[in-house]
């Protein structure tokens, strides 16, 4: 069972520049974290928090480019954060066009493999003390199959490409444990209602209270692996 991180590491954040995304960044930098920060080509904020954030710019619906390759190989990485998507308003089977699908799922599914991918030699890496690297991938309850199968969700109206990246993103998780189990925790987390460009309407909850929780669980790293949660309330979600 893996103990908490006992002092800041260092983070890999996809969708850096803005949202989620941007506020962890922001919070784990005062934290004295260094953070590499993936945001889209030409997107990078002129500095990063407090020098201590590092802006690698990558379409990760595409393959990684050498230089940020090398960067991420070269890191001692403590924690990945599989946040980048896209969004999506097609509601009905009949407006699914499948173009569109196909790259919301490779931005959002096949994009959280690549990240995951090029981080993997530096999750991996030994480190000081019994650091125990993690994986989160930031999901959604609209993800769980065991609630959408309930009903739970019945008038949400939510898009089809939200939901099926969402789940795959679960799968992804359940994948990373039985392959590396003995080497890396592998966690989904929905992070709340957040008030981002992509939120709800109504949507009340302040990326940077989400980025405080999420920082608070890597901290506590409670739970065991896999884990798919709530942040805030810690609450376990049904895959």
């Amino acid at each position: 069972m893996p103990g908490p991180l006992a002092a800041a590491g260092t983070a890999v954040i996809s969708g850096a520049g803005r949202g989620f995304g941007a506020a962890l960044a922001t919070v784990l930098a005062a934290e004295q974290w260094t953070v590499y920060g993936i945001v889209r080509p030409g997107s990078a904020p002129a500095t990063g928090a407090s020098g201590r954030v590092r802006y690698l710019e990558w379409d990760i619906a595409r393959s990684c480019p050498e230089d940020v390759s090398r960067v991420l190989a070269d890191a001692c990485i403590d924690v990945v954060v599989n946040n980048a998507a896209v969004g999506s308003s097609q509601k009905t089977l009949s407006s699914v066009d499948s173009g569109s699908l196909a790259q919301l799922l490779d931005n959002n599914v096949a994009g959280a493999v690549r990240v995951t991918q090029a981080s993997l030699a530096g999750l991996l890496r030994p480190g000081p003390g019994s650091r125990r690297p993690l994986v989160v991938n930031v999901s959604s309850r609209l993800g769980s199959a065991a609630l959408q199968g309930e009903g739970a969700f019945a008038g949400f109206g939510t898009s089809y490409g939200y939901r099926l990246s969402k789940a795959a993103l679960n799968m992804l998780t359940l994948s990373l444990h039985e392959e590396f189990g003995a080497e890396l925790d592998a966690w989904s987390v929905h992070p709340g209602a957040l008030k981002t460009g992509m939120g709800r309407a109504g949507a009340s909850k302040e990326p940077a209270t989400a980025a405080r929780e999420l920082l608070h669980e890597f901290t506590e790293r409670r739970g065991g692996s896999p884990r798919f949660f709530e942040l805030g309330s810690s609450a376990s979600l049904p895959w």
